[in-house]
């Protein structure tokens, strides 16, 4: 079994460069202070009452100044201070440059993404008209039997299974079409000019900006063009309804909170756990639920396409209303009105997704003290959770959906983010659908679990009040969630 990589914590390349930067400061102050102790050696040789005494001890009086010009000369503290405030500077100036430099990295490749991507929908996109015109009349009478409709089911069923596949051998794919995504459609409009009119009038119409300029307001054009058709739950609702509660049990560990038959997971439904202290104080575990069905069309289940794409766009689809409801709910029954009350949210895939959305708005924060965030299987580099907010993010190197944010997390001491690669776990006929697997997820938080690395160990420490109470008492109520 492939083992874990640790990136941020603790022990991250963040924190590393925020120590050198403070180490930097802290040499500018040592120069500073000795720089003074060297000023104020230097004074004591032109102290009147020692000038006099060169009167009646020539000699002496050389030694002193000779001790003097020692002390506060290159080789002394004078010298000592000059060298001290170079290391600060060089440091500081060498930290500076790493990180101009991977920003110049960072904005480079999204520059030859979105040329990519705009360079690929001006060329195919007559391509593919032209072929949907010729092939459109054929596939209408093939698709008119029932053989041809189940030959053209078994391809389709056939094709993603190689693109699956393929996308298991090849996961930078992901990341680097979602990265071109906004130049991918500004690329369409200039191959099909009638759709980019089409494309600017609706996201106008819609207030987004056109041509998109990151891969957030390519998703807003995308929402913008399906208004009203698909991926749109615009005036609609959810009702929440609470299932009876119940006694449960803490979670132990990582891996009972990934698990989809862990304590703290509601299944199909919104799972909240609260965990009753010692000293009466209360801690809440909320489970999020994933994706459910895969139809573009908001129907009557919230977990859906729809509020992916509304999730990855930055918008607030009702699945965030609903978990807040669900909280609020669970907290009101349990009489927790006290705002130190600990929040944990947590899951995997769509429900990783919502969770750190959650945490990364204003308006559900001002309710809720959101501490801890677990997500398995997620895309959530964009979101911008608050510093303070302490993220454990678990990704598979051959998972598609995590590279959907075309990506990476942030590097900061309270976003610990784990990888683990499933290659040789899986073997060579394996697909990027099975590295998203919630089981493969729990094999990995399985190692999470047993990790020394400091930044896994750091952030076991600060979630001890969700995970270190073993027979702590519990009270579990499941939410069921409708849109209407």
């Amino acid at each position: 079994m492939a083992e874990i990589r640790v990136r941020g914590g603790v022990g991250g390349l963040s924190v590393a460069l925020d120590e050198l930067e403070a180490a930097a400061d802290g040499l500018g102050r040592v120069a500073t202070e000795v720089g003074e102790v060297a000023v104020a050696v230097g004074l004591v040789g032109l102290d009147p009452r020692l000038q006099l005494a060169a009167l009646t001890a020539p000699l002496e009086y050389l030694a002193v100044q000779r001790a003097v010009l020692t002390c506060v000369g290159p080789t002394g503290a004078a010298g000592l201070a000059v060298d001290v405030a170079a290391t600060g500077v060089a440091t500081r100036a060498a930290v500076r440059a790493y990180r101009e430099g991977e920003q110049a990295v960072e904005a480079l490749a999204d520059g030859v993404a979105t040329e990519v991507g705009r360079w690929v929908g001006r060329s195919v996109a007559p391509t593919v008209l032209g072929a949907a015109v010729a092939v459109a009349p054929v596939a209408a009478v093939v698709l008119s039997t029932p053989a041809g409709r189940d030959a053209a089911v078994a391809i389709g069923l056939g094709l993603g299974q190689e693109v699956d596949e393929i996308l298991f051998d090849h996961p930078w794919l992901v990341p680097a079409a979602a990265d071109g995504l906004d130049g991918l459609l500004i690329g369409l409009g200039e191959g099909l000019p009638a759709l980019g009119v089409l494309l600017a009038w609706r996201s106008g119409a819609a207030g987004v900006p056109y041509p998109p300029r990151d891969q957030r307001d390519a998703l807003g054009v995308v929402l913008a063009a399906t208004r009203g058709v698909a991926l749109d739950e615009s005036g609609r609702s959810v009702t929440v309804s609470p299932r009876p509660s119940a006694a449960g049990r803490p979670p132990t560990g990582v891996a009972d909170l990934v698990s989809n038959h862990g304590p703290t997971s509601g299944g199909s439904r919104v799972r909240v756990t609260g965990i009753q202290g010692p000293d009466g104080s209360w801690s809440w575990l909320v489970d999020v639920p994933g994706t459910q069905t895969f139809d573009p069309r908001a129907g009557d289940n919230p977990w859906d396409m729809t509020s992916n794409a509304l999730l990855v766009a930055g918008r607030r689809p009702l699945i965030m209303q609903a978990v807040a409801r669900a909280l609020d709910d669970a907290r009101r029954r349990a009489g927790d009105t006290s705002s130190a009350s600990r929040v944990m949210l947590t899951g995997h895939s769509q429900g990783g997704l919502t969770a750190a959305a959650l945490a990364a708005d204003p308006t559900f924060r001002s309710r809720h003290r959101v501490t801890h965030v677990v997500t398995s299987g997620a895309p959530v580099a964009a979101l911008a959770v608050p510093e303070g907010v302490s993220v454990l993010s678990l990704e598979h190197d051959e998972d598609l959906v995590p590279g959907l944010e075309g990506d990476d997390n942030p590097d900061r001491r309270d976003w610990v983010t784990v990888e683990r690669s499933l290659a040789d776990d899986l073997g060579a006929d394996a697909r990027s659908s099975q590295a998203h697997d919630n089981a493969a997820y729990v094999d990995t938080a399985r190692q999470v679990d047993a990790s020394d690395d400091p930044s896994v160990q750091a952030w076991r420490e600060g979630a001890a009040p969700f995970v270190g109470s073993p027979l702590a008492t519990t009270v579990t109520t499941d939410y069921d969630v409708v849109r209407r």
